[in-house]
């Protein structure tokens, strides 16, 4: 799996440009539906995008907020850019069909 790296501009200026992942993956998410999507051996970040919101849980299940959660322990709308060294997977639901896309790195 490749590491998550920025490179140097022709001045040498770091760029917030990465390394294309080796480890893409799309989970198709129905409406209210949750799924656990595996986190890659080795993995250490992840980049997600979806088509629609989509509520991220980690290393558990994630359920569609319907009310206050209040307890610290809430999903997380639309993260970007999330450290996954330890887990085992992204709990992942959303309040609409929708495609979740998930780069990981080293």
């Amino acid at each position: 799996m490749l590491d998550f790296r920025t490179h140097d501009d022709s001045m040498g200026h770091p760029t917030p440009t990465i390394e294309i992942s080796d480890s893409r993956h799309v989970v198709a998410l129905a409406a209210g539906v949750p799924k656990m999507a595996a986190v890659p051996a080795g993995a250490q970040r992840v980049l997600i995008s979806a088509t629609a919101d989509v509520w991220v849980q980690y290393g558990v299940a994630a359920a569609l907020p319907t009310s206050d959660v209040l307890t610290g322990s809430a999903p997380e709308l639309n993260p970007s850019a999330r450290m996954v060294k330890g887990l085992s997977g992204l709990g992942l639901v959303s309040a609409t069909d929708c495609l979740v896309n998930l780069c990981f790195y080293g």
